[in-house]
């Protein structure tokens, strides 16, 4: 009985002493906050991949060592959206969720203002890329803590840029360039094709035609309005697109991925998650950014973030920001789960420590897709603002794109029946 109160007694002291630690390696971050009782909080995503396999092996890691008695349960389900809905109209639901900034507006009024994280973590905002930052804001208010940074970028096979006769380690530099390569590297007898855009694949579409043209939404005058219509950086793109279809360099197809990883593309825009299938084919393959075109220099990125809905209670949110915290805090071998994550899914960091990492300087991939200019412009086919990225990309772009493909709808005429569409999308958020 003695040695098991002794046994009790060493415990608590233990865990005294790793708490008092904690919080000055914080700088004392949560000593206002007062003594902290034992809380569980409930953690939903939709991360139901490999990647939720990962998050799953960081969360009981987390419930393992905190000393602060937090539990996190977490519920990955694909009906996320569904069900937090639900949850959240009858006032129950999670304290902590991952959710992209376009899904965020979904949820309007049910997200709190995270924007005191940093003060009450000790987190360094500074090393936080701002452009990511305020991404995720609105006004003064910021909704979301960044998780994931996701972009889309040019891969091609070296292989088949050897047999065409390029040079294998150069990606084409502009978007003049790439249709001139298409052309080449097109080899109809042993079904390659030089290019890889799909007319159904409206996201990656997105990403390349706001080079040409510029952002489908923006705000004038405090109001937003639609930039489809007379757009001559968008017939630009849509015009080379139908041209590269017609020729035959581009395959008339809704998902290129596989045939990429069947070294049947030559060159596609894609995300990292590409990267896995190609490695596990042998493919021999370079990345890069996305070449600019007449709409400058920009870095389009959805970001997906931690948010705290409403329903959350202040312990409840005290736990969630312990959690953030401790997913960007480095252990005594310099690692994080920040820096994990990046290193295993190869989505480039916001924070620049974990981008200055030797691990992560050492990985090709994330090397380039962390070398946009982190103070462009972050916006994804709309001001990052606009409360309806998904339909200006379901019901705008996709039908659009669909019309020049298979109805051979003039490209001036498709853009001015996308407007129309636009407009009325855009003119319920201007009331």
């Amino acid at each position: 009985m003695i040695l098991s109160i002794h046994s009790t007694l060493r415990k608590a002291i233990t865990w005294a002493l790793v708490a008092a630690l904690l919080l000055s390696c914080c700088g004392g971050a949560f000593a206002s906050a007062g003594a902290e009782e034992p809380i569980t909080i409930k953690f939903w995503n939709s991360f139901t991949g490999a990647d939720g396999d990962q998050l799953v092996e960081l969360v009981d890691r987390f419930n393992q060592s905190n000393a602060y008695g937090i539990t996190v349960e977490m519920d990955i389900s694909s009906s996320f959206s569904d069900q937090l809905t639900s949850a959240l109209a009858a006032g129950t639901g999670p304290a902590l969720v991952l959710m992209s900034n376009a899904m965020r507006y979904q949820f309007d009024g049910y997200l709190q203002d995270v924007s005191d994280v940093f003060a009450k973590t000790g987190l360094d905002q500074a090393d936080f890329i701002q452009s990511y930052l305020d991404y995720c804001k609105d006004g003064e208010a910021m909704y979301l803590v960044p998780f994931q940074i996701v972009g889309f970028y040019l891969f091609w096979n070296k292989d088949l840029f050897t047999a065409a006769g390029l040079d294998p380690e150069k990606a084409p530099a502009t978007w003049a360039e790439y249709e001139t390569f298409a052309a080449k590297l097109t080899d109809a007898s042993k079904n390659v094709y030089g290019s890889g855009l799909c007319y159904n694949y409206a996201y990656q579409l997105a990403h390349v035609i706001q080079r040409f043209g510029g952002l489908a939404v923006t705000q004038q005058d405090g109001k937003w309005q639609a930039n489809l219509a007379g757009n001559a950086g968008y017939a630009k793109f849509l015009t080379s697109f139908k041209k590269m279809l017609d020729e035959g360099t581009n395959p008339l197809e809704a998902d290129t991925d596989p045939m990429m990883t069947a070294g049947q593309i030559a060159m596609t825009v894609s995300g990292p998650w590409i990267t896995g299938g190609l490695d596990t084919a042998g493919i021999n393959y370079g990345i890069a950014l996305l070449p600019q075109d007449d709409a400058g220099v920009m870095n389009s990125v959805e970001v997906l973030g931690f948010g705290v809905p409403t329903v959350a209670t202040d312990a409840e949110k005290q736990a969630a920001y312990r959690f953030i915290q401790w997913w960007n805090t480095e252990d005594a071998q310099g690692s994080s789960p920040a820096l994990e994550w990046a290193l295993k899914n190869g989505f480039p960091a916001y924070t620049y420590s974990v981008q200055a990492k030797e691990s992560y300087q050492s990985s090709e991939k994330l090397r380039i897709t962390s070398s946009a200019d982190p103070k462009a412009p972050t916006n994804f086919f709309v001001d990052s603002r606009f409360p309806d990225t998904g339909s200006m990309l379901m019901d705008v772009l996709a039908p659009m794109v669909q019309s020049i493909v298979f109805d051979n709808t003039d490209v001036n005429a498709a853009l001015e029946a996308a407007q129309k569409t636009a407009d009325g999308i855009v003119a319920g958020f201007n009331q």
